[in-house]
């Protein structure tokens, strides 16, 4: 009796839905009926942003793994779902809905599919015609035929800038692609239940969340963001893997993906055009889709922002942003179906970098140049140097006391060189008592790259800004 007891204990196997191929299942090929419905990854409480950002202060973003929807257009404008037998690999379905699923966040496959217990594999896409993919992928897919390796598929997608709203040839709204492959082991238990099929956005959504406190009536003309993936140069360019690094199931919705390019891509900044007045203490949100990324190709290794601005005056001025993540530092990618939320509070105070050097009689004094963010220090002559921080206002040039802001970090950045042998005598470091920096070079010329921070005591918002050094 035990023995029998065992045997029925072992020949229960539960259904399972993974991204991942699995064991053959203990089953009997008797018949069973199944529901599909295709779902997007649920949706999750947004996350929340750290609250900073001066002009070139860190900016903070953190991914919320579900999208809200308030949005509009993000979800399921129709499908395609393609059901495979593992053991031969014969189509046995494929299923497209007979109306238009008109924008939704699920949608039934089918009720009360007949077929047997044993390893299935549904390959899921949400805003891919079935034409589109048999064109993308090379393969035609038909019940009864044998289904592809389309596995590790490649995809063109022009993200930066996508519009989800805009129209295709039959007037339909195009809405986000969405891809997912789900490996079912169904046993005689899973007869008559549901089963959900979950599809991954193939872009990335980043949120700009804008305030001014600037004292005054701004106006922003645009948001600049680097590096992101470049859109492909044509149409032929496969530049992303056509299904995601995971696929959510009902034991595991919040699946946080990794990028799935499609090898190196080139990699761009991209402008966001807004043109748009914003009153004083007031705040706007912008979204803007883009493309997923690795790490950025820029001396910070961190994406960066630039609002340029038109200020009450008529001037112009621009605020840079280095985009952090709350969660650990450091933000170096961005990966499908994330939802990045950056809040920038836009300020009236601005950065500079006074120089000091003890040049001999007849050389060069020293000079500051700035431009993106960027301070270019020229020291034409040896010995000891000095650059002190001086925050000031934009609209009046009034310095903003020093015993506002703490020294956070002085670092040398291997990017996009290390400095020469020999270029330093004593590395530049941070002098507390009298609030600069002091360094001594060597006998080599040549140039250094550094990154300094500057923290704000009262509200935690950091000041960043990128030192180049020269010596010619």
């Amino acid at each position: 009796m035990k023995h029998l007891l065992s045997i029925l204990l072992l020949s229960i196997i539960l259904a399972a839905c993974s991204s991942d191929p699995i064991a053959s299942p203990a089953t009997d090929g008797t018949p069973i009926k199944l529901s599909l419905r295709i779902a997007t990854q649920s949706k999750d409480t947004q996350s929340k942003g750290a609250q900073s950002k001066d002009a070139q202060s860190k900016a903070s973003a953190s991914p919320a793994l579900g999208w809200n929807y308030e949005q509009g257009d993000e979800l399921i404008e129709n499908w395609v779902v393609i059901m495979v037998n593992d053991a031969d690999h014969t189509i046995e379905q494929v299923f497209t809905p007979a109306t238009s699923p008109n924008n939704v966040e699920t949608d039934t496959v089918a009720t009360n599919l007949q077929t047997t217990a044993s390893n299935k594999t549904f390959y899921s896409f949400a805003n891919i015609s079935l034409a589109q993919l048999e064109q993308g992928t090379g393969h035609t897919f038909a019940k009864g035929g044998t289904m592809p390796d389309i596995a590790s598929a490649t995809w063109h997608i022009d993200g930066n800038g996508f519009d989800p709203k805009a129209k295709d040839a039959t007037g339909r709204a195009q809405g986000i692609p969405m891809t997912g492959i789900c490996h079912m082991s169904l046993t005689n238990k899973d007869n008559e239940t549901t089963k959900t099929l979950y599809v991954v956005r193939m872009l990335a959504k980043l949120q700009f969340n804008i305030t001014n406190k600037t004292g005054d009536d701004i106006t922003i003309n645009t948001i600049s963001i680097d590096r992101l993936s470049a859109n492909p140069a044509s149409s032929g360019v496969q530049n992303v893997m056509l299904f995601p690094s995971a696929t959510p199931t009902d034991a595991n919705t919040q699946v946080v993906q990794q990028p799935r390019l499609n090898g190196t891509q080139p990699q761009q900044v991209y402008t966001l055009a807004l043109n748009q007045t914003v009153a004083n203490d007031a705040s706007i949100g912008k979204t803007l889709y883009v493309n997923e990324c690795t790490t950025p190709a820029n001396p910070f290794g961190q994406f960066m922002l630039t609002v340029r601005l038109t200020m009450a005056d008529g001037t112009t001025t621009q605020q840079r942003y280095s985009v952090v993540s709350n969660d650990n530092g450091n933000w170096h990618f961005i990966a499908r179906n994330d939802w990045r939320i950056i809040p920038i509070t836009l300020q009236n105070i601005k950065l500079d970098l006074i120089p000091l050097d003890f040049p001999a009689i007849g050389v060069l004094p020293c000079s500051v140049k700035e431009a993106d963010g960027t301070f270019t220090c020229t020291f034409n002559a040896g010995g000891e140097f000095r650059l002190t921080p001086k925050v000031t206002r934009f609209d009046n040039g009034a310095a903003v006391p020093d015993a506002d802001w703490t020294f956070s970090s002085f670092s040398t950045d291997t990017y996009p060189a290390a400095p020469p042998a020999g270029f330093y005598a004593a590395a530049p470091s941070w002098f507390a008592r009298g609030r600069y920096i002091t360094g001594t070079f060597g006998t080599a010329t040549g140039q250094a790259y550094h990154t300094l921070y500057l923290t704000h005591t009262a509200t935690g918002r950091t000041l960043v800004c990128r030192v180049r050094i020269v010596r010619p």
